[in-house]
This record gives structure tokens, C-alpha cells and sequence, in this order.
């Protein structure tokens, strides 16, 4: 598993573009003898049958990469593709996954059930999820089970919870239209920048006052773009944000205040604005059901000392997706260790590992597949 790890590793891929990672996915089921169809243009899914067929789970695991180029040079696998890096463990969740292929082959004759071995393509850019439930619509699954390696937990320890664990992820876009004018002249114009301004305000009292305080939201600018020249007044503003959430209800009720507040701002200012809101990866709500068999599992494995409670994230994942049409889980395992200098955030350029963690999620896999067997 280290050793497919830091293959991939070295040669990442970004999303839509996981060409040679499939293409090395698919060499490793080959030589296991799994067969596999493809979902969409890089995606897998592999299976594994039993003894009997009747119950079905579906693991999975993404593939893609990210646009950021990677500062360990001490390394001997570093990636070497400029500007591309696994700075999010993806690289950790395929090896973990076909490790636990192994096993799986290695136990089929006894298995009361058929695993399906999902590897996603996409994640990174909210793809990937529609071509592999396509593929397993017709199958009796009973429960998507998912691995997320994670940085800020302490090496080996396990989180798997029942509850939202990862917020739904919604972006969305204002355009402003005012009146361009001269800066000397602005009573003859309407100021897109001075109505973006006021939208931001405006905006920030949403989630303090209309959003219970016990659940968790955001609502978040990160851009405004607007005009050129210091002493002319544009006639347009573009403003983008994030909108995170971890109850649903929350969420539309986010999205059409936002509507209202932009709406009646720029009317205000005799403006007109317009919104647009695009739909991110849904919450990631993992079902009890799932989560007392990922608890056994672990305490059968590693003992009760390896669970922790750990809070509700808000950054977003796709795997969500599954979640919708499976109940399921998503279980977290820490891999921070700094003596190995395994300490950076996902997404930074200095990200890693430690490895020693690879076999706890291959064994995770298999176990949890095999409890779901006997009683979900």
C-alpha cells in the first residue's frame, strides 16, 4: 500500500484528467482478477462476489488531485508534475482501498455478500458521484462506505460518528449593474462598488440573527472585482462567496435570504442585481445504523481507546452524494504525526501522511463490509 501510494503520489492528476492514476487502478484489479467497468471517462467500479450475492456494500475512494505545487523536496516521491499535488490523502484513499481488495479476495469464498470498490474521479470539482450511482442503481446496495484521511487528528485514531459531519457547499455569484460615471461626477452614476460594499454588510447579519445558533453555517465573501481606473466609478461589480451549512432546512432558508438581501439592497441604491447560486456537494450526514457498525468494527480492530468524538467539519465533499441514495458513512482517520512531519493542513503545499495509518483504513474497509454483511 506505501508503495502504490507514493506511485501516485508522484504523478498526480487533476480532476476530469485522472488518465494514468485510472490506468494504474485498473492494473492493480487486473492483476487481482477483479473485474471492473468504467464510470464516465476515468472512474471505476470493481466487484467482488461471495459466497452469496444477496447483500451489497459499496466502498469508495477518490482518485484526483490538486492545483497546487508541492513543497517537499526531501521527499523521493514528490510530485513531478509542476503546479499539481495530492495536498487532500486522495492518494492515501486509493491505496487504502485497493489493499483492502486484497483481503477481500482472499475472503470471498466465506463472504455473505458482494463488494462493490468504487474509485471516484472528480471530487476536487464536485464530479464523479452521478456515473458511479448510475452504475450501481440496478444493485442491491445496503450501505456507501467512504475513508477520509485527516490532518488534524492524531495519527491512527478514528472518528466515525453518527450525525452531519461535512457541511452541504453552495457557491454563488452577484453581478451588480450601476451607472458608470466619472469619480469627479458620481451624482451622475450609480456606484456598483458602494452597493457591493453595502451587500456585504448587509449579508453578514444573516447567519447571527435568522440561523438557529446551535447548528452550524457560513456565509462567506472571498471576492469582489470591479472596475479599473482609480477616478472613474464602473458600471458593474462582481462579488462571490461560499455558503456552508449543516442542516437543510438551513440551507434554503440561506439561500433565499441571500436573494432577499441582495434584492433589496441594490434597490436601495438604485441598482439591479442579480444572484446565482451554484449547488455544491450536499451535507455529509453520517446514519447511527452505519456508525454502530463502523464503532464495532474499530473497537473488534484496535480497541475503544482508538474512537474519538471529533466536531462537524465545514468544508464539503461529495461523497454526500452517496449519502442521498445510501445510508452510510464516512469514517475519518487521523494521520498527523509530526515527528514524521505529517503536520500541514490539507491543501498546503508541504501536506503528508503517515503512512503507517494505510493498513488501519484498508482493514477498516474490509470489516466494516463484512459487518453490514452480518447486520444491517
Amino acid at each position: 500500500m506505501v508503495d502504490m501510494r507514493r506511485t501516485m503520489h508522484s504523478l498526480p492528476e487533476l480532476s476530469f484528467e485522472e488518465q494514468a492514476t485510472s490506468q494504474l487502478v485498473q492494473q492493480e484489479l487486473k492483476k487481482m482478477g477483479i473485474p471492473f467497468e468504467l464510470a464516465g471517462d476515468f472512474g471505476i467500479v470493481a466487484t467482488i462476489e461471495g459466497k452469496s450475492q444477496g447483500q451489497m456494500v459499496a466502498l469508495r475512494a477518490d482518485m484526483d488531485a490538486l492545483p497546487i505545487h508541492e513543497n517537499n523536496p526531501h521527499l523521493s516521491y514528490c510530485s513531478r508534475n509542476a503546479g499539481v499535488m495530492h495536498a487532500c490523502g486522495h492518494d492515501g484513499h486509493v491505496a487504502m482501498l485497493l489493499g483492502a481488495a486484497q483481503v477481500f479476495m482472499h475472503l470471498k469464498d466465506g463472504m455473505d455478500g458482494t463488494v462493490k470498490l468504487c474509485f471516484q474521479q472528480a471530487e476536487e470539482r464536485g464530479g464523479g458521484t452521478a456515473e458511479i450511482l448510475k452504475l450501481l442503481a440496478p444493485w442491491p446496495v445496503k450501505s456507501a462506505f467512504a475513508i477520509h484521511l485527516w490532518s488534524e487528528i492524531e495519527s491512527g485514531k478514528f472518528s466515525v460518528q453518527a450525525g452531519p459531519r461535512m457541511a452541504a457547499g453552495d457557491n454563488f455569484q452577484v453581478v451588480i449593474e450601476g451607472v458608470g460615471c466619472h469619480g469627479a461626477t458620481p451624482h451622475r452614476g450609480v456606484d456598483p462598488i458602494v452597493v457591493a460594499s453595502a451587500i456585504v454588510m448587509n449579508v453578514s447579519h444573516l447567519i447571527a440573527r435568522e440561523i438557529d445558533p446551535t447548528h452550524a453555517a457560513a456565509l462567506t465573501f472571498g471576492k469582489l472585482h470591479s472596475g479599473e481606473a482609480g477616478n472613474v466609478i464602473p458600471d458593474k461589480a462582481v462579488l462571490a462567496g461560499t455558503l456552508r451549512t449543516t442542516d437543510k432546512a438551513d440551507q434554503v432558508h440561506l439561500q433565499a435570504a441571500l436573494r432577499r438581501v441582495v434584492q433589496s439592497t441594490a434597490d436601495t441604491f438604485r441598482a439591479r442585481a442579480e444572484v446565482t447560486i451554484m449547488r455544491g456537494g450536499p451535507m455529509l450526514f453520517n446514519e447511527a445504523g452505519c456508525s454502530r457498525v463502523a464503532e464495532k468494527a474499530v473497537q473488534e480492530l484496535f480497541g475503544a481507546g482508538e474512537l474519538i468524538a471529533f466536531p462537524p467539519l465545514m468544508v464539503s465533499e461529495n461523497f454526500g452524494d452517496f449519502l442521498e441514495v445510501y445510508p452510510g458513512l464516512m469514517a475519518f482517520i487521523g494521520v498527523h504525526n509530526e515527528s514524521r512531519g505529517a503536520c500541514f493542513a490539507h491543501h498546503h503545499p508541504k501536506f503528508n501522511i503517515d503512512e503507517d495509518v494505510l493498513y488501519r483504513g484498508a482493514a477498516l474497509h474490509v470489516a466494516y463490509a463484512l459487518n453490514c454483511f452480518r447486520s444491517l
